[in-house]
């Protein structure tokens, strides 16, 4: 039987998918404005936030696993907190080298 967790997981996969491929980038804060054809910089925000997207569905899915001792969901939430925090490291750094 699948679970609900599980089923939930398929949207940030859709999301992931669709933003690393570059559509609805305008969904992205700060991308509101951006017109078509979208520029570098929106499209490597659209990769990242794909990437973090999949994370997400991923954490959807290890925290839908039924008879996971308790502190599993604690050890999970800090390593998404941290690979969201090198992600948006990552993406700042990489926005300001296409600016120079």
């Amino acid at each position: 039987m699948v679970s609900w967790g599980i089923l939930w997981a398929i949207l940030p996969i859709t999301f992931g998918y669709l933003f690393r491929h570059g559509k609805w980038l305008f969904l992205i804060a700060g991308n509101n404005t951006a017109k078509k054809p979208y520029n570098k910089e929106s499209l490597l925000a659209g990769r990242v936030a794909g990437i973090i997207m999949y994370a997400a569905a991923v954490l959807v899915i290890l925290v839908g696993i039924p008879n996971i001792p308790t502190a599993y969901y604690y050890v999970f939430a800090v390593l998404f907190i941290a690979f969201l925090a090198g992600a948006i490291v990552y993406l700042n750094k990489q926005l300001i080298k296409m600016r120079k």
